[in-house]
């Protein structure tokens, strides 16, 4: 009988942990920038909304890094999901939180690209010409990267999930 190990590599029992591990890279990145702001960095700044204004702010930088802490604690989750230590931590706690994270992540992307098109189309007025940078990134490029990271962890949540099922299956 093949080890748990051996078996996520046969090509009978392949799933798409991938997505596990595109979700942890997705955070990663996203956790570099938020750091790399935090830290006096600039480029890119106009890209998001408040970035340029609030550079500097003590406020503004305490935002950063805690959204890069939870950007890497998200990703730690994503590998949760794919790696044997994720076994230990509480089914139950795991799927909520990947889940969680998951649709956080969409319905913000979707947020993003509706707002932006509401923008673009005159529904909706933005009220300087800057802000007008950050609706187009936000309409044409983080929307849509946020949703491309809900998309890794639905995929993983649902992959651990069903993994998970058989896993317990197996031990009973």
């Amino acid at each position: 009988m093949p080890s748990s190990r051996e078996a996520a590599f046969d090509r009978r029992t392949w799933s798409p942990v991938w997505a596990g591990y595109a979700a942890c890279a997705w955070m990663l990145v996203f956790a570099a920038m938020s750091f790399y702001w935090a830290l006096g960095g600039t480029a890119g700044l106009q890209t998001v909304s408040l970035g340029q204004e609030r550079a500097g702010e003590s406020w503004f930088t305490l935002v950063l890094w805690l959204t890069g802490l939870l950007k890497v604690i998200g990703g730690l989750l994503a590998l949760a999901l794919v790696r044997p230590w994720g076994q230990r931590v509480p089914r139950m706690l795991l799927l909520t939180a990947a889940w969680g994270v998951s649709a956080l992540l969409l319905l913000h992307g979707v947020d993003f690209v509706i707002q932006g098109a509401l923008t673009k189309t005159g529904v909706i007025s933005v009220p300087t010409l800057t802000a007008w940078t950050a609706v187009h990134w936000q309409t044409f490029v983080w929307g849509p990267w946020f949703v491309l990271g809900g998309i890794a962890f639905c995929v993983a949540s649902w992959n651990y999930q069903r993994r998970a099922s058989t896993w317990r299956a197996e031990t009973t």
